[in-house]
């Protein structure tokens, strides 16, 4: 009986609850590995395991599964999961449209750029992550469904990993602070609102802009001017969220010469003008 309920339960959130379809989260309970597959372009995973044991493989690195991990799937990452029986997990797909609303560091820890995809957590942090996982199955099994509590929720959850990745890996988290690596990305957090060329960061570490070039594309698997464009639209992304400024005044917030140029630049990254982005945000 309690399996036939289960199944229409997810049968409601992803069929006949119109409003669930307009959620940038989907919830999976699972327990094999069948659930798990290759995030799309345009989403990524929070894997909670409760128990269990076998391996995931990212790309070519391959991961120990056990229980009370967290495991981060990132936009079309090759991943093979080898799970053995028993095993038990919850599963959280955010889309990209959603994560880009968080605060930078937020971020950072659900990009590509971050190293360390798998965290072991301890008891507390495991039953105050996983209790948001049920809250936001809870919600998205209700008749009317809060988005924004669902959104706020990942919000939290993200936030509570970033504070653990913080305090289990301090420093080591990506890349050396001396690094120019790191160098690179805290200048990019610095001027990207005024500088946006690569001569201007290349000069500023005293290398040619072929070699930052190369830096950017071992280190962050991007270009160097994709890696400047990156963080601009994020910060567009960002404002067109949560300010009450004009698209105008954002354009000019990010050192855009006119409003006509921040739309071809914002579109010719997205498929959509600031206009339509805003608008399909209000949707959630």
């Amino acid at each position: 009986m309690e399996k036939k309920a289960k199944s229409h339960k997810y049968k409601s959130v992803k069929a006949t609850n119109k409003l669930a379809k307009k959620s940038y989260v989907t919830y999976q309970d699972f327990t094999s590995s069948l659930k798990l597959g290759t995030c799309t372009a345009d989403s990524f995973a929070i894997v909670l395991f409760e128990k269990g044991q076998g391996t995931h493989a990212i790309n070519d690195t391959v991961y120990q599964v056990k229980p009370k991990q967290i495991h981060m799937q990132f936009p079309e990452q090759k991943q093979k999961w080898k799970l053995q029986a028993g095993a038990k997990g919850r599963r959280l797909i955010i889309r990209k449209i959603l994560a880009e609303t968080f605060s930078n560091t937020l971020q950072f820890t659900f990009s590509p750029y971050n190293q360390h995809p798998v965290l072991d957590l301890d008891t507390a942090t495991f039953e105050k992550i996983e209790a948001e996982f049920l809250a936001i199955r809870k919600e998205l099994n209700t008749q009317t469904i809060f988005l924004e509590l669902v959104n706020a929720r990942c919000r939290l959850i993200a936030l509570m990993i970033s504070l653990w990745m913080e305090h289990q890996l301090g420093d080591i988290i990506s890349y050396r602070p001396g690094s120019l690596a790191y160098k690179f990305h805290s200048l990019v957090e610095k001027h990207y609102k005024t500088q946006k060329s690569v001569a201007f960061y290349a000069k500023h570490l005293c290398i040619t802009p072929n070699y930052l070039g190369t830096i950017s594309k071992k280190q962050y698997k991007i270009s160097a001017l994709e890696f400047i464009q990156q963080r601009v639209l994020l910060e567009a992304k960002r404002l067109l969220h949560s300010s009450d400024r004009s698209i105008k005044e954002i354009a000019f917030d990010l050192g855009f010469r006119s409003m006509s140029y921040f739309s071809y630049f914002f579109k010719s990254k997205t498929n959509l003008t600031p206009k339509e982005y805003k608008e399909l945000l209000n949707e959630s």
